[in-house]
């Protein structure tokens, strides 16, 4: 019998642990803590290093007892062969629970990256409005094109 629980329970708990780590992401976004949100990305990453190297070593494991192939390991076959196990209900389980969990991990990271393209927007139209710029607000040029209007008195001089 193939040991991959302990792997797959490592991954899981790194997902669990990636999840959360991703909701106060969240959190840390709508009150713009730059210190926090650096300190939650810096965690982002080890936790996801921890999946990769527990992902690499069941893979070498998979492929040692000959479940994978070592040319071209696919999650595919591995799927595919634990579906056709009969005495790994446990090791099923927590594959699905993975699977829902990075569901769930990719549904926030795709929530928090939409937060940040929002907050980018409006930190980049604040930005033009202190240095008198408005991508809104434009003046003919005598050539018949458009620029737009410069303000001598904008905040950014003041």
């Amino acid at each position: 019998m193939i040991p991959l629980a302990p792997l797959i329970t490592q991954i899981k708990q790194h997902l669990e642990q990636l999840l959360e780590v991703l909701q106060q992401e969240r959190t840390a976004l709508a009150t713009a803590t730059p210190e926090h949100i650096q300190q939650l990305t810096d965690e982002k990453k080890r936790l996801l290093d921890g999946i990769d190297n527990a992902n690499r070593k069941r893979n070498l494991m998979l492929v040692k007892f000959g479940v994978l192939d070592a040319k071209a390991p696919s999650e595919a076959a591995f799927t595919e062969w634990l579906s056709q196990q009969t005495n790994m209900d446990d090791v099923k389980d927590l594959v699905r629970d993975c699977n829902d969990l990075l569901d769930q991990c990719k549904q926030a990271n795709e929530t928090n990256a939409h937060i940040l393209a929002t907050l980018r927007k409006r930190n980049k139209a604040m930005f033009e409005m202190l240095q008198g710029h408005s991508r809104k607000n434009k003046v003919y040029t005598s050539s018949g094109g458009t620029r737009p209007v410069s303000s001598k008195h904008t905040l950014g001089r003041a």
